[in-house]
Order: C-alpha cells, then structure tokens, then sequence
C-alpha cells in the first residue's frame, strides 16, 4: 500500500446552508468533505446522466479549506456498479478540488427488478463472505483506475443480525481492504450504532481492522427510533463514542481526516454554534493522533465459517429487491433461499427508512404542495397518501425524479384540495425545468402569489386566488426564472 495520505485535519461534510461558515471558519474547520451526488441534478427523461453546476464546482474548489470527494450515489459493494456513467462527472469534481483520495460506502443499492436495475431506495449492507469480498475488492480496483485517486471504502451500518455464513464485521472490512489493496474510511459512528443494536462490539471490530489502512474517519449523532438506535446524522457526537475514539485514534499511523457528519435536514435544529462546537471536539481528538502508537497490529487469523448453500451476493440481492420494490417491481418467481425472522424484521426497518427518505425528499422540494396538503387532509391522510405512493412506485437515485413520479401519481389519483392542481403542476414544473435546464410552459387558474399567502396563514387558498387562465415561462438562463406570456380573458356569453 505504497499511498501515504496527508495529515488534513479535522472537518465536516460541507453543506450549501452552512456556506458562510465554512468560508468565515478556516481556521477551525480545515477540510470541507463534498459530497458532489447531492449537489448534482439528473434530467428527468430516463437515460439523463446526473450533472453538477460548472460554477459551483469552481467555487468549492476556492474554498480555503483542503478539500475531499466522498461518493453518496454509487457505491461498489452489489453487482451493479457503475463504473461508467456518473465516473466523467465525479472525476471532473474530483480533479478541480483536487481531492488527494475518494471515498464511497462498501453497501448495495441498484438490483435487478422485474423491469431491469432499480434502485432499492436505501444503501443496503451486503453478505460479508468470501463471495462479496473477491466482488467488492474487484469493483474497487476498477473504481480506483476509473477515478485515478487513491480510493478507500467507508465502513457502514448494519441491521441485520449476522449470518452463521458471513464473517465478523471487523474481519470483513479488513478482507475487503487487503483483497483490493485500498484504504479505509472508518466510520465510527456507524460502528458504534452496530454496538448499541447488539451486531458486534465496537472494540472487536476495531481490534480485527488493519489499522494502517484507515485514512479518514467519520462521526456524527445518532438517535432511538423505530426500536433501534439509527445513524441519523441528527446532531451532537455520542460523548461515550468521543471517549472510544480518543483513546482509538492515536493507534492509527496513516489518519489523514476527521469528518464531522449533519444531516441537511438537521441544521436548523442544531444551529451554527453546535456545530462548531462539535468541530473544537474534532481538533481535541485530532491533537492526539501526533505520535501514533503504533504502525502495525497482527491480526489473529479469522475462524472458519458455516457455508450456507445457495446464499451467494446475486441471491442476496433478490432477495433485497424482493423485500424493498414495490410487489410489480420485484424479481419473478420470489427468492430461492429462506430467510429468519429476524431478517424480515431487518427489512422491515430498512423499509421504514426508505420510505422516511423518499417522503422527505417530496416534502423539501414540493414544500408548498406538501403544506397544502397538509392543512387540506390533515397529517394521519397525508401520511397514507404517502404510503400508498410510495406502495406502487418504486425508488429512484434522484429526489427530482421523485418528484416527477409522485406528480404523475397524484394526476392519476386527484384530490379535491382547493388549488392543489395548479400548485402541484407550477413546483413540479419549477423541479423539471432545472433538472432538463429547459424552458416550461404551464397554465394555471390560480394566482400563485395569492395561494402562498394563504397557506402562509395556514389556511385554504380562497376564492381570492383565482384568476383567468394564465400561461407562465419557467426556466434557467443561466439564472431561474418565472414569467408571465399570457392572459387569457374569459368571455361572456351574449
């Protein structure tokens, strides 16, 4: 393993609505981790490659942070994986940041449907056999040459129990990592959820990872919901996790960063001053890597494992598609091996999280629509009209292509909402025009303006909001853009 990291720092996945901060804190948050998958759009008709904005990614890389790629999309632990499409745009991100290595989740996330390769609609772990570990080290080798960066995968969460068939999680990561020759993200946060749900112990894990592999770390907050302890990204660093990593930490002779992980969602919540507090916790744990403690640690050769015929990655992966597509979207003919009882309650939580995921997404670019159907049906209605949603259609890798799919939806299933028609039509037509970089015309009966001050005041647009038919232009030249073309006046029977 010839690629010496760099000694970074500490720092936090960069988020557009903490932008200030990081250009008036280069002093206390040293690197800015990107994530380009959530910065990128995708064009809504199917064969559309996903893309960033030239200009953004110019202006990350002027950031006075040093700068890594972590991938969020396309992660190289199932037999689908990209190599190909998103690999031009992502090494585009890569070299103008000039990333020094990248990074992407040892997990599974496209499988093969009834209709060709589908999205699950959630980063699912795969078996931890030797199978899995000869596919996933060969998707790293060629990850690392399609990129041309030094590459290392992020060690994840799991809610599964584990398999009599499959190895430790500790000693899996490390055949993984040894088989392609590649570095580790460690994330600890992830490690330490596995801990509090009862999958392994964290120090057994740590204890079985070629230390000399780890070049970054991650942590974040974590919470209790569903009957298990999620990795929600949601806020403050578990203070018994900072103990684990402070004394862990110094033990690793190639750290090149410490990430500190929020979920967009939570920021409003945690606030500014939380987060840069959770940064001075990252630069105390940081202090401590100076002398490492150690280079090397022999590992103890693993124990046999019970083969378990037939439960081969390709099988696996059925089996997920079965349990996470809609019934019209899963494989033919079911999944040729058994699975527990507690495995069904697995799925049954990854199914949740999906769901929660793909909610969310409709909710933070349908906003308004979500509002009025908000106060329109009440929340109990909301939440099943969702669910019946989310039921019959199958996930997508893009929230736009969400939104496209749910307005498709509702047009099938109409609900009587004042205004809900227009408004759905005019931010549905908002998200399209800026996933094509196209111009749309639509035409509306309600005044816009009128039915946002409406729901501002939590209440139905009223006869107020009405208006003769109206033909609006939205765009993206190279700035959004809404205008009016046309008015239709209505006439008057004689």
């Amino acid at each position: 393993m010839p690629f010496q990291p760099p000694r970074l720092g500490p720092g936090a996945i960069y988020l557009r609505s903490l932008d200030s901060l990081f250009w008036s804190n280069a002093d206390l948050i040293r690197v800015a981790e990107v994530e380009p998958q959530s910065l990128w759009t995708k064009g809504t008709r199917l064969d559309s490659l996903p893309r960033g904005s030239p200009f953004e990614r110019r202006r990350l890389s002027t950031l006075p942070q040093r700068l890594l790629i972590h991938g969020v999309g396309y992660p190289i632990g199932g037999t689908v994986c990209d190599q190909e499409r998103h690999i031009g745009e992502f090494r585009l991100w890569t070299e103008e940041v000039a990333s020094p290595w990248v990074s992407e989740h040892l997990s599974i996330m496209h499988v093969h449907g009834s209709g060709g390769l589908q999205s699950c609609g959630f980063l699912m772990p795969p078996l931890q056999t030797d199978a899995q570990v000869e596919l996933a080290a060969g998707n790293i080798i060629r990850r690392t040459a399609a990129v041309g960066r030094p590459f290392a995968f992020e060690t994840g969460v799991n809610y599964f129990v584990r398999q009599d068939c499959e190895m430790s999680d500790g000693d899996f990561f490390a055949a993984v990592a040894d088989a392609a020759d590649c570095g580790i993200l460690l994330d600890l946060t992830n490690l330490w959820v596995n801990h509090k749900n009862g999958r392994a112990k964290i120090c057994d894990v740590l204890a079985r990872i070629p230390l000399e592999r780890v070049w970054e770390v991650h942590l974040a907050g974590i919470e209790f919901a569903y009957g298990h302890w999620l990795d929600a990204h949601c806020g403050e660093i578990d203070p018994d996790l900072v103990e684990i990593a402070a004394e862990f930490l110094p033990g690793l002779p190639n750290l090149g960063a410490i990430i500190f992980e929020l979920a967009p969602d939570r920021v409003s919540l945690f606030g500014e001053k939380a987060f840069l507090h959770q940064i001075e916790t990252l630069h105390r744990l940081w202090e401590t890597t100076r002398s490492p403690s150690a280079s090397t640690v022999p590992v103890s050769a693993r124990p046999p494992l019970t083969e378990l015929p037939g439960l081969t990655p390709e099988a696996w992966e059925r089996l997920i598609a079965d349990r996470m597509l809609p019934a019209a979207d899963r494989p033919p003919n079911g999944v040729p091996i058994e699975i527990r009882t507690a495995d069904e309650r697995s799925f049954s939580l990854y199914a949740r999280l999906a769901a929660s995921f793909r909610a969310g997404a409709i909710a933070e670019l349908l906003e308004n629509t979500t509002r009025l159907l908000l106060i329109g049906i009440g929340e109990e209605a909301l939440r099943d009209l969702l669910d019946r949603y989310i039921s019959v259609t199958p996930p997508v890798a893009f929230p736009t292509d969400e939104v496209i799919r749910f307005r498709r939806f509702m047009n099938a299933n109409p609900l009587s909402v004042p205004g809900l028609e227009d408004l759905l039509r005019f931010e549905a037509a908002l998200v399209e025009a800026a996933a094509d970089s196209a111009t749309i015309q639509v035409t509306l009966a309600k005044d816009i303006d009128a039915m946002l001050t409406d729901l501002a005041a939590g209440r139905l647009p009223g006869p107020s909001s009405d208006c003769p038919p109206t033909v609006i232009e939205i765009g993206v030249d190279p700035a959004p853009f809404i205008r009016i073309l046309e008015k239709r006046l209505e006439t008057v029977p004689r």
